[in-house]
């Protein structure tokens, strides 16, 4: 029988009337996450919706209502995936979902990743597109400024770089000239890239001081290295910032290990279609 994976998206997630609902579903613990972040994350989304573009906004929120989603996941089916796994901010729901973080805490965790990271502004993310793995990555090594690093592994269709906003900008248009098709991400630092060693190395720090429970069930899947966490979550958090996100190589571990079945928490499908295509690269070269 196929395994089950719950998987969490990373910031850049939309909050609209899905979002409030579910944050009044769940009122005691959106008055527990208001009474921590300092302000209304209800009347964050209905009446200053721009400010959700920041990060020191959006990863909070973005946390939240993640794991909300997935505690009402569990609630309406009465069982736990197999595994679940996070992209980037993400990962820190899937280790909630795991036992590894208790969300009360969880919600403090990020509101000071988000507050560090907003610190690394003046960088920029775009994602390259392409008909293979390889296309990509031939012209990103051909035609991306020296400057620019490799942040996300997302599909074997999709890779985003990250680097300063000159870099990108010049990126962008030498992919257009070779024929690959980009698109810019909505943030406004060069996340998973050299240029957040600062950020990371003073996250680092808040690692080591949180109070991490042993895990439990379901097992989660790193996506910043392809295996699963045991006791060794602050030592893969600590890079995690700077390192980028393995997507495609750990969705495949997972499917190495029989699971083929993958929900995202929050019901959307943009993770869901980064491994419909991780599958159909899979099926393209006789892998299933």
């Amino acid at each position: 029988m196929s395994k089950t994976a719950c998987v969490f998206p990373g910031q850049g997630k939309k909050f609209g009337r899905a979002e409030l609902e579910l944050l009044e579903r769940n009122s005691a613990k959106c008055e527990m996450a208001d009474e921590i972040l300092g302000y209304h994350v209800r009347d964050l989304i209905q009446n200053d919706h721009d400010k959700l573009i920041e990060t020191r906004y959006a990863q909070p929120v973005g946390y939240l209502t993640s794991c909300l989603y997935y505690l009402e996941m569990l609630e309406n089916t009465g069982r736990k995936p197999d595994y679940v796994i996070g992209h980037s901010l993400g990962e820190f729901c899937a280790l909630t979902a795991g036992g590894f973080i208790a969300l009360e805490k969880g919600i403090d965790l990020v509101r000071k990743r988000g507050e560090i990271m907003s610190g690394a502004d003046g960088g920029a993310m775009c994602a390259v597109m392409g008909k293979s793995c390889e296309d990509i990555m031939s012209a990103i090594e051909s035609e991306a400024p020296a400057e620019t690093d490799i942040a996300n592994y997302n599909s074997p269709f999709q890779i985003i770089i990250s680097g300063p906003e000159a870099a990108i900008k010049e990126a962008e248009e030498r992919m257009a000239a070779r024929g690959l098709k980009t698109k810019r991400l909505g943030v406004s630092g060069a996340f998973h890239s050299r240029y957040m060693r600062e950020a990371c190395d003073e996250f680092r720090k808040v690692l080591l001081e949180f109070p991490f429970n042993n895990g439990g069930e379901p097992e989660v899947m790193s996506s910043v290295e392809p295996v699963l966490y045991g006791d060794d979550v602050p030592a893969i958090l600590g890079e995690q910032i700077v390192k980028p996100v393995r997507w495609m190589e750990s969705v495949e571990k997972l499917i190495d290990m029989d699971c083929y079945d993958f929900v995202q928490a929050d019901k959307g499908n943009v993770m869901i279609d980064l491994i419909d295509n991780i599958k159909f690269a899979r099926a393209l070269k006789g892998r299933v």
